[in-house]
């Protein structure tokens, strides 16, 4: 007899196993060849994700590439991974599995789908100067790729990916190569892009409208094959757009959408980039008032590239700066409070407020909470109020997928 074409047995060992947390499951994969089958098989990802549809993922908020400890907070220990620790600190023993010198010491540069890109620096020993190495990979399963260097020096930009039913199944590694105007309202991103698909370096002129000046001081925001990044306007009292492009998009278009930011409705209000769930959102305070916007998806039909999805009341402090979204919740947004010196959980529905401590963790009933204040600090007093803070949301697939690898 069977059952989905398995048999009985089979069904029944998927049934219980598919129970399990992932970090349990990637170790029955090394119980035998029948069983790596069985777990590695379409069958049982879907018993699997449907089991868990209603447990979270685990995920962090991430600084950017000036930081080397950049987990601003973090999420783990849920029933789909069961993590024994926030994903930052999955990331930093890389120099045990890629045997790199004990001197060496990362830098987060992006991330996508679960996967994280990050620079590795380290003293060589011929003339002692610094050099450095990229990865790509997923910290929990401890699987990463090098990037080779590319062709020119270029400045670390963004990580995108290709998902197919729900699997991971290539990235790109794109930098930014140089960035200037061609005239009539044309201007030229030249970018280096870096295929897991084929393992090579592509270069690609890529036209705008509007002025791109990437200088990797903020990370781009990434999502479905698109990286949008944030470009000033002329002066503080405009709100500044989004220079975006798809860059799993078809291979000869070179137009960037450029996408202008809702109006500024005051020179002070502070302002975030950020995702949530299959969404872009950008978020406005100035005291009291609280506003989240959702990117249209539909703007060729509505004609609107922003809807206003929320305007709130939050009495709390008077300078507060937003910093992200929680990735699954749109109730719940992340501050920072400049009269507490501390990062704040905002519950929008229930006017909820937790003020957190330096270094604090605690768990609930979906898992564990970690809250890096301090790297939250040094990030947010060296912006104003005309910054758009871009944190990188680091979110773990809901399944174990392997990390894509080029040709050999």
């Amino acid at each position: 007899m069977e059952i989905g074409g398995r048999t009985v047995l089979e069904a029944i060992l998927v049934e219980i196993i598919a129970r399990l947390p992932l970090r349990t499951i990637a170790g029955l994969k090394l119980v035998c060849k029948q069983w790596k089958s069985l777990i590695e098989s379409s069958y049982f990802r879907r018993v699997f994700v449907s089991l868990h549809k209603n447990s979270s993922s685990s995920w962090s908020l991430m600084f950017g590439a000036e930081y080397p400890h950049p987990e601003a907070k973090g999420f783990y220990g849920c029933q789909t991974w069961d993590l024994q620790k926030s994903l930052g600190s999955y990331i930093m023993p890389f120099r045990r599995y890629m045997n790199l010198p004990t001197s060496s010491n990362y830098f987060y540069v992006a991330s996508s789908n679960g996967l994280v890109w990050i620079n590795v620096f380290f003293t060589r020993t011929d003339n002692m100067a610094y050099s450095y190495k990229s990865f790509v990979g997923n910290p929990v399963l401890e699987e990463w790729v090098e990037i080779p260097p590319p062709p020119d020096q270029c400045i670390p930009t963004g990580l995108v990916t290709r998902v197919k039913n729900g699997i991971v199944s290539g990235f790109k590694v794109v930098r930014t190569s140089w960035t200037e105007g061609r005239g009539m309202g044309v201007h030229e991103w030249r970018v280096y892009v870096y295929s897991s698909e084929t393992g090579l370096w592509t270069f690609k002129r890529l036209l705008s409208s509007h002025p791109v000046n990437y200088t990797g001081s903020y990370p781009p925001v990434n999502l479905n094959g698109m990286l949008y990044l944030r470009e000033k306007g002329s002066d503080a009292t405009e709100p500044g757009v989004l220079v975006a492009y798809d860059f799993y998009g078809p291979e000869d278009d070179d137009q960037c959408l450029v996408i202008p930011l809702p109006l500024l409705y005051s020179k002070d209000v502070r302002r975030c980039l950020t995702t949530s769930g299959e969404d872009v959102i950008y978020i406005e305070i100035l005291y009291p008032k609280l506003k989240v916007w959702k990117l249209n998806n539909n703007y060729s039909k509505s004609g609107e590239w922003w809807q206003l999805s929320r305007e709130e009341s939050v009495e709390f402090d008077g300078h507060c700066f937003p910093l992200a979204m929680n990735p699954f919740d749109t109730n719940i947004v992340y501050l920072w409070s400049q009269h507490h010196g501390s990062l704040v959980t905002c519950d929008l529905r229930r006017q909820d407020f937790i003020v957190h401590q330096e270094s604090e963790s605690w768990r609930n009933s979906e898992g564990c909470y970690c809250i890096n204040t301090s790297a939250s600090k040094g990030y947010v007093e060296r912006n104003d109020a005309t910054t758009v803070i871009m944190l990188s949301p680091l979110v773990l697939q809901r399944w174990m997928d392997s990390i894509p690898r080029p040709p050999n």
